[in-house]
């Protein structure tokens, strides 16, 4: 797949890790932790705590000290990072069909009712954007 050039290499769990971080939230290790274990993978505090301090250094994380431990958000580079991933999965499995991501989700019957609706919200907000 292509790479965005100067943009950092990123492992699968870092990609799982990165992605379990909502925009304006800051996680402890442990909070993170919690996720990953909560679906379904397990690792250690030092594991986890190795990859945050990786994507904080490569400025996709954020930290600040919270009394003895950090906090961690995303970084600005975050989001254009997971638009180049997102980018480059639709290029190799897709290619010029733009919708085909979308409609396979929506075939996979693996969205709730309320995925579904707020998929709705979101794509009726975004033409209410464009069209002005």
């Amino acid at each position: 797949m292509d790479r965005v050039p100067g943009a950092p290499e990123l492992g699968p769990l870092e990609m799982q890790i990165l992605g379990s971080f909502s925009p304006s939230e800051s996680l402890s290790v442990t909070d993170v932790q919690a996720r990953l274990h909560s679906s379904g993978t397990e690792l250690a505090y030092t594991t986890v705590m190795t990859v945050l301090s990786r994507l904080h250094e490569k400025g996709l994380l954020i930290r600040k000290k919270d009394g003895r431990r950090f906090l961690y958000g995303l970084g600005k580079n975050a989001s254009t990072m997971k638009a180049g991933i997102v980018s480059r999965i639709h290029r190799a499995l897709f290619k010029t069909a733009r919708l085909k991501p979308l409609l396979t989700l929506l075939d996979e019957d693996e969205l709730s009712i309320e995925d579904l609706r707020a998929l709705r919200r979101l794509v009726d907000s975004k033409l209410k954007e464009r069209a002005k």
